[in-house]
């Protein structure tokens, strides 16, 4: 079974089947392309007025959020739109569906969708990213280089474990769409909070970041130790791919405990 043929054979089927609506479709992308200029923009004119934000400048918290976001937007791709829609498959019964699938649930529900409202965001964050590399003149060498990588993976398998968390739930609230978007919506969202340095924030709420709902592992810690920045906590900046383990384990666990627990709703 090669999955990657059969990912690519549902994305054309997805795909197609947006296009019958293509109007729809590019006005999707289009206003998605206006979110995250703007989201830009309002950058632009945080530093515009400040030169720094907690010792760090502008280019250094352009590569460390655009780092977090290039993660992010891989994992929705995959992700977003399955976890999502997680509470209304369970209300109406139609995750039945899944049970009776050749593939296990959560992997067909990922095969069988192509989120495509997030290349804008991966298009600018690419594009961001690059450039901020650029500006930093980072003296990369191969270990620095596979650690930065492991930690892009690793935020990876976190943001992907947080999202799969939250779809989960609905297994037992049936509604659970409020809580995907509050965990994982980089609009307004707790994701939103790892766009800029952790310092800023109360100790509370680094405390949510780092031990209970982990994005700084995302950005901040990896970055911070890339560009010799002082964290006060020198450990953490190599736990990224601990914490991905931990968590992507028990995001796995806690899916599998949710589909135990599944009865059909029905409509």
């Amino acid at each position: 079974m090669n999955l990657f043929k059969i990912y690519r054979h549902f994305t054309v089927i997805y795909v197609k089947g947006k296009m019958a609506y293509h109007g729809a479709l590019l006005f999707e992308l289009v206003a998605n392309t206006i979110l995250i200029g703007v989201y830009f923009a309002g950058f632009t004119v945080i530093f515009h007025n400040f030169g720094s934000i907690a010792g760090w400048n502008k280019y250094e918290v352009l590569f460390m959020f655009t780092t977090s976001w290039v993660s992010y937007s891989f994992s929705c791709f995959f992700f977003w739109s399955p976890m999502k829609d997680m509470g209304e498959l369970v209300r109406t019964g139609k995750f039945d569906l899944y049970l009776t699938r050749p593939l296990p649930p959560l992997l067909y529900m990922v095969l069988q969708q192509f989120q495509y409202t997030f290349i804008p965001r991966l298009v600018f964050s690419l594009g961001f990213w690059l450039y901020s590399m650029e500006r930093l003149q980072i003296a990369w060498s191969l270990p620095s280089l596979l650690l930065y990588a492991l930690n892009m993976l690793s935020a990876f398998v976190i943001f992907s474990a947080v999202t799969v968390f939250t779809g989960t739930v609905s297994f037992w609230t049936i509604k659970s769409e409020e809580i995907v978007s509050l965990l994982t919506d980089n609009n307004y969202g707790l994701k939103n909070y790892t766009d800029y340095p952790l310092p800023i924030y109360s100790r509370g709420m680094q405390a949510v970041l780092t031990f209970i709902v982990p994005y700084a592992f995302t950005g901040y810690y990896p970055v911070a130790l890339l560009l010799g920045k002082s964290t006060g906590h020198p450990a953490l900046c190599y736990a990224p791919p601990l914490v991905a383990a931990i968590a992507g384990i028990a995001a796995c666990s806690f899916w599998k405990c949710g589909l135990r627990h599944y009865g059909s709703a029905g409509a």
